[in-house]
């Protein structure tokens, strides 16, 4: 977000632990926008079919063929109101759609802006592009 790296994540995580930083106000204003850029792997559960350790130049060239097939994405996404900031969560959801909530509260706690199941399928269509 922003410009600041963050790690590879696993569809369906959550993320877990902290994994990045983002400089945000301590308040939040009307009209705050971040910018959340990402990469997508079209295939996340390919690296279990990829040729063993012992065979490393197969093994390179297959994870280099794979990594060709990544989608980049780049969004300006409003940061949800909060009252104090704290945790910065990115919600990655079908479509490549994202939203980012701020403060002082966690994915499913009541204070919560967004209510997303972890699991979300992608639809054969999207409507948002």
């Amino acid at each position: 977000m922003n410009g600041s790296g963050g790690p590879n994540i696993s569809p369906y995580s959550g993320g877990g632990k902290q994994n990045c930083c983002v400089s945000l106000p301590v308040r939040w204003q009307p009209g705050m926008t971040v910018i959340v850029e990402w990469e997508k792997d079209p295939d996340p559960m390919a690296g279990r079919y990829l040729p063993p350790q012992s065979e490393w130049e197969a093994r390179r060239e297959a994870i280099k063929a794979h990594q060709a097939k990544y989608t980049r994405h780049r969004t300006v996404v409003e940061v949800a109101p909060y009252e104090a900031l704290g945790v910065v969560t990115v919600h990655f959801l079908p479509c490549n759609e994202v939203k980012v909530a701020a403060g002082a509260t966690r994915p499913n706690l009541p204070t919560h802006p967004y209510k997303y199941p972890l699991r979300m399928e992608e639809p054969s269509q999207c409507t948002n592009h």
